[in-house]
């Protein structure tokens, strides 16, 4: 993902359109074999057009570079500039306006969300926003779980309108998180059902569940938590309304 430098890190009133079911209805439109797709199951299609793309390596390189040249054309026929795409997805684009021709070639280019906030990390590697319908997007950030994410959608939801609110709103965000007695606020999920924890004495260590519960958050090392999670984004919201 790479999100345009040229532009700032924070946003608002973004549009991002992308390609329905992308691989499939390119398969269709080439007149390729979709006999043993299910239409209706996106899942299960998505893994049989995997295991196909694994196994022909020449319909890999058609749908990606036909999936890339119906992008450019929407690109041309709308007369998108440089500086209006924020991001250029695989199959989409995130932009800051809307497009007028969104049906070329019977392979439309639907618009899915609108974005009230978004918010870049200081390095563009990553970002969080907040839709229409008050919803909270992330994209980017390795290791996620639900505590986190619901610190993202906090930060989403701050007063953007008031640079008074916003900063006591991150202050506040700043304080709960670093004095919170929660344990599982710090508690990395695993496939293998156990958690990754951070402490301040003895570093990374896989706790279970129950565990993790009696934890004391006094020993739990927050700070670093804070910095690779929610620094990121704080910090872009520092550059953009302090400068």
């Amino acid at each position: 993902m790479k999100i345009n430098p040229n532009l700032n890190l924070i946003m608002k009133d973004l549009y991002l359109y992308d390609i329905e079911a992308c691989h499939y209805n390119i398969m269709k439109q080439l007149g390729l074999d979709i006999s043993e797709l299910n239409e209706n199951d996106k899942t299960e299609r998505n893994i049989k057009i995997g295991q196909m793309m694994r196994k022909n390596p020449r319909l890999t390189s058609v749908l990606r570079n036909t999936t890339s040249s119906i992008i450019d054309e929407y690109i041309r026929r709308n007369k998108v500039q440089d500086d209006e795409i924020v991001i250029r997805q695989y199959d989409g684009l995130i932009l800051n306006r809307g497009l007028q021709e969104t049906n070329i070639g019977n392979i439309p280019l639907n618009k899915r969300k609108f974005y009230q906030i978004f918010i870049c990390s200081i390095d563009r590697s990553k970002y969080i926003s907040l839709d229409n319908a008050f919803k909270t997007s992330v994209k980017g950030v390795p290791f996620r779980y639900p505590h986190i994410d619901a610190i993202y959608e906090k930060i989403c939801k701050l007063n953007f309108g008031k640079k008074g609110a916003i900063f006591r709103g991150l202050q506040i965000i700043k304080d709960n998180f670093l004095n919170s007695n929660d344990s599982k606020l710090f508690g990395v999920p695993l496939k293998n059902g156990k958690f990754n924890i951070f402490l301040t004495r003895y570093g990374e260590m896989q706790v279970s569940e129950q565990t993790l519960k009696i934890m004391d958050t006094d020993d739990i090392d927050k700070q670093r938590y804070f910095d690779f999670y929610i620094i990121p984004f704080t910090k872009s919201i520092v550059y953009e309304y302090v400068r």
